[in-house]
């Protein structure tokens, strides 16, 4: 579901239980349609919705809302163009930590923690230091294979996926890697589209298309809830 509204000081401030579920399809998404920066409606957009995850429902967060699209991320440079990062952890962090932010307060923390990279958006441990700082398991998956990404799929893990050059995009862009469909396809959580996030994707096609760089144990990570053992940290 998308709320429209022309006013940029609008916040929405519904509960899960009152926002629509994302009307998903199962038209294939195409490699080319996904770049990291988003292309934005002829209107101004606040994305509301949920969408089904592995780990249960999370809250769509888009790089091109009005409430934080030109939002300078480290007082630099606009979410819209470079803040797939902050959006991404931003939905899993307000969905399954025990904590609500939204993406103007992660861009903030990713600068104050040393994560913003000028003109270039996050470093890769963005994802391992935020998603852990607000007690979350996050997890490098160095395995990256469709039969290893399903089986973490299926036992309760979401993925981020650190996207490369190629024919995908032409910048590192961050999504999420949601749930299987009944396909054998994945749904994902795109920060730059709302449309990519509601079709199925080959998971091959995405492993293909990972970018070639393995520090801060990118660029596939698993996160999970923390065992009743390992707890929950406050950030």
């Amino acid at each position: 579901m998308e709320l429209v509204t022309e006013d940029p000081e609008t916040t929405v401030s519904e509960s899960a239980e009152e926002i629509s579920h994302m009307s998903r399809t199962t038209e294939l998404g195409d490699i080319s349609d996904m770049d990291a920066e988003p292309v934005f409606p002829p209107q101004d957009t606040i994305y509301s919705c949920m969408l089904d995850t592995a780990m249960g429902p999370l809250l769509y967060y888009n790089q091109g809302d009005i409430r934080w699209k030109d939002y300078l991320y480290g007082g630099s440079d606009r979410i819209a163009k470079y803040g797939c990062g902050p959006v991404c952890v931003a939905m899993i962090i307000n969905s399954f930590s025990y904590q609500s932010v939204t993406p103007v307060e992660m861009a903030d923390w990713s600068a104050e923690n040393g994560c913003y990279a000028r003109q270039s958006g996050s470093y890769h441990s963005l994802i391992p230091k935020s998603l852990s700082a607000f007690g979350l398991k996050v997890d490098s998956v160095t395995d990256r294979t469709v039969e290893e990404s399903t089986r973490l799929l299926r036992s309760g893990h979401i993925l981020v996926a650190l996207m490369g050059k190629g024919s995908l995009t032409q910048n590192g862009h961050f999504i999420i890697i949601a749930q299987l469909a009944p396909s054998g396809n994945v749904y994902i959580a795109d920060p730059a589209s709302y449309e990519n996030s509601t079709k199925e994707w080959d998971l091959q096609l995405l492993m293909d298309e990972l970018k070639r760089s393995y520090d801060s144990g990118g660029p596939l990570w698993a996160v999970s809830f923390p065992s009743k053992e390992e707890g929950v940290s406050d950030s």
